[in-house]
């Protein structure tokens, strides 16, 4: 390894962790434009696991946090960080916090996007239930939406 090579890549992977968390995949990805060996890469992201200044944990707790704040459903964050590698027991961990109330959740998305009445038929309902689902709850949260 050479040390221009390990400078460019503690540079550029300081610069992205002073922004946002990041997962270790999300860093590959985005330092594989880079010219540089994997395994370079890897063992760099690697130390800066080691010393805590990248943690999968932080990047999952803020993906979390960020999801149920913007609306999303559990399912749809399992999927996300389930593309980011994160450990899946980690992951419904942090879903299944006593700070997040899913049920709540799911119904005030339904009554932000439709609002409060219920839907009289059939066809509105399904619609309602549809969009509940696309944005990730889980079957019995669409359905407390509608108690």
């Amino acid at each position: 390894m050479s040390d221009n090579d390990a400078k460019i890549i503690r540079h550029k992977l300081t610069r992205l962790l002073s922004r946002r968390e990041h997962s270790q995949t999300e860093l590959r990805k985005k330092l594989s434009d880079l010219e540089i060996s994997a395994d370079i890469i890897d063992e760099t992201i690697k130390k800066f696991a080691e010393k805590d200044i990248q943690s999968d944990l932080r990047f999952a707790e803020a993906v979390v946090r960020g999801a149920y704040y913007r609306g999303k459903g559990p399912v749809f964050i399992e999927r996300e960080l389930n593309n980011h590698n994160i450990d899946f027991a980690l992951v419904r961990e942090l879903v299944n916090d006593d700070d997040f109330d899913w049920f709540e959740s799911s119904k005030a998305v339904r009554v932000k996007r439709f609002g409060e009445d219920l839907p009289d038929d059939w066809t509105a309902k399904q619609k309602q239930m549809r969009f509940l689902q696309y944005r990730g709850f889980a079957q019995e949260q669409i359905k407390y939406a509608f108690e």
